[in-house]
């Protein structure tokens, strides 16, 4: 398997070695640093095979043994089905991390017996043994970050934002490339990176009911940037017959990573866009996953102060108490103690593991950004790329560029807290003037019949305080004003009659991909 920019006659030529001895783990590292665009591969010689992922693990390659040797499968879970592994060989602590975040933590699968190699990784097989080495780690706490200066940083992102974006587009070619484009920096970033390059072949398209803000903003960002634009309109009967459909039951088996519940946005919406033509067959397909976690969007405030007065290990636990809270919270019900602390285990293992230990107090934030993209945006998020695989359609990641990634890791929290470089630099260059005169994820709230309902509902509860209000409003209003409209998977009545504490629709689709699995929404094995 080979990815975009990946030359395989280099590669193999690189990898040449003498008799049944592999290259040396040194050596594979420095090519591997050195291949440019996304893939995944696997290398076969006499004596040893070389299985490897890209620095995001785009895509994932699964290795497990079977009885005649080692088995290598692109698609984890029929790895699975192949070897034969049942209820008895679950990882429990795999299955009760991917009840509460949707995903599980560091390498493990949900298995014991199988294997995904992951971002930045590559496996040596070797008769029975598997040696697993890592020839990158995503290290935003480097100790190397070179003085930081604004103006500078804001020319070399820009300037790297554009290289991005031009061999993207010189990669596609003559195709039409389609961007699912909201009201949000990400994608519009691409589409305005791309007409201020020149290029023309781009078609956008924005989802959700008619009149929210993000379709609103979709077509005006468009239309000024003189792109073909079109809109699915969608409501709870749209995703309950995609929940329905064969092409979803498909989709959740060659999509299960077997460490993530499989991301279905933009799915039912491209699919409808290829039967009314808008989506031409050839087309690649560029999302602007994942912009706002690299920019530092995702570091929540309660991380944002050092915590210089606390020693290394009061440290450590003040990261993932907040880390847990964020990410490991999609039933409430689950955050107990006795699970937070097994969570933070598991986390503290991964830290370790990945050697994440920054000096100063205020590089802590790196650990909280590290520890997301090892789990959340490498095994779910952009494991959404199999969504465009499922239905014949070639993809770019430009964002997670490789120059970005070494960019954004030499960005302290100044730069990074509250997307401040990022956001500046996009409002400054203001590519195809679609920054300075539209605004950036203006709210609004749809359907229009919950507005008056939403707002009265409100004023009841001001007396009991903001966090009763959004309990509320996540049980009652939420089903119908999410944007991916994740909870049609459940009926209105069954998200309402729940006392668990969803705290959003992943937390229903990630049950019903434990189902699957015979294990229960808790994370045991069902039936004890």
């Amino acid at each position: 398997m080979a990815g975009h920019g990946v030359d395989p006659a280099a590669l193999a030529h690189g990898l040449d070695a003498p008799g049944n001895k592999p290259p040396s783990a040194d050596r594979i590292a420095r090519l591997l640093c050195e291949l440019e665009g996304h893939f995944a591969l696997v290398v076969s010689a006499p004596g040893w095979t070389l299985i490897a992922a890209d620095r995001v693990r785009s895509v994932p390659v699964a290795y497990g043994r079977m009885d005649e040797g080692w088995r290598i499968d692109a698609r984890p879970e029929r790895l699975r089905r192949a070897i034969g592994l049942g209820r008895e060989a679950l990882n429990l602590d795999a299955a009760l991390a991917l009840a509460m975040a949707g995903y599980t933590v560091d390498d493990a699968t949900l298995y014991h017996g199988i294997d995904v190699v992951g971002p930045g990784e590559f496996v040596l097989l070797r008769g029975s043994e598997a040696y697993r080495h890592r020839y990158y780690t995503y290290r935003p706490w480097r100790a190397d970050k070179p003085a930081y200066n604004p103006d500078r940083a804001h020319k070399a992102l820009a300037e790297t934002v554009l290289s991005v974006v031009d061999a993207m587009m010189a990669g596609v070619g003559d195709r039409e490339l389609v961007v699912p484009l909201s009201a949000g920096r990400d994608s519009r970033l691409i589409v305005s990176a791309a007409h201020h390059l020149g290029y023309r072949n781009v078609r956008c398209f924005a989802y959700g009911r008619r009149g929210n803000h993000e379709i609103a903003a979709s077509q005006a960002i468009a239309t000024r940037l003189g792109y073909p634009w079109t809109v699915v309109p969608m409501d709870v009967p749209f995703m309950r017959r995609f929940y329905a459909s064969p092409t979803y039951r498909s989709y959740l088996s060659d999509a299960d990573t077997l460490q993530a519940c499989p991301f279905v946005q933009d799915m039912p919406q491209i699919m409808a866009l290829k039967d009314a033509g808008f989506i031409p067959s050839d087309a690649a397909i560029a999302n602007g996953n994942t912009g706002d976690f690299l920019s530092g969007g995702h570091v929540v405030p309660a991380i944002r102060e050092p915590a210089s007065s606390l020693d290394a290990e009061e440290r450590l636990a003040r990261i993932l108490e907040t880390f847990i809270g964020k990410h490991f919270a999609l039933w409430e019900a689950l955050l107990t103690k006795d699970r937070r602390g097994r969570v933070a285990e598991l986390l503290g293992a991964s830290l370790q593991r990945a050697d994440a230990v920054p000096d100063a107090p205020e590089d802590d934030y790196g650990l909280f950004e590290y520890a997301e993209f090892q789990d959340r945006q490498c095994k779910y998020v952009i494991n959404g790329q199999r969504v465009y695989d499922q239905l014949g359609h070639d993809w770019r990641l430009p964002l997670w560029d490789k120059s970005l990634l070494d960019f954004f890791e030499t960005v302290p929290l100044a730069g990074k807290a509250g997307q401040k470089l990022y956001a500046d630099m996009l409002a400054a260059e203001d590519w195809g003037g679609v920054w300075s005169r539209l605004p950036v994820n203006s709210k609004s709230i749809r359907p229009h019949w919950l507005r008056p309902l939403r707002f009265a509902a409100k004023a009841l509860h001001a007396p009991l305080g903001a966090a009763a209000w959004h309990r509320f409003e996540r049980r009652y209003f939420q089903y119908w004003m999410e944007l991916g409209g994740h909870s049609s998977i459940v009926s209105y009545r069954r998200a309402t009659a729940d006392r668990r504490g969803a705290r959003h629709g992943i937390a229903w689709l990630t049950q019903s991909y434990l189902e699957r699995h015979g294990i229960a929404w808790d994370g045991r094995p069902s039936g004890e």
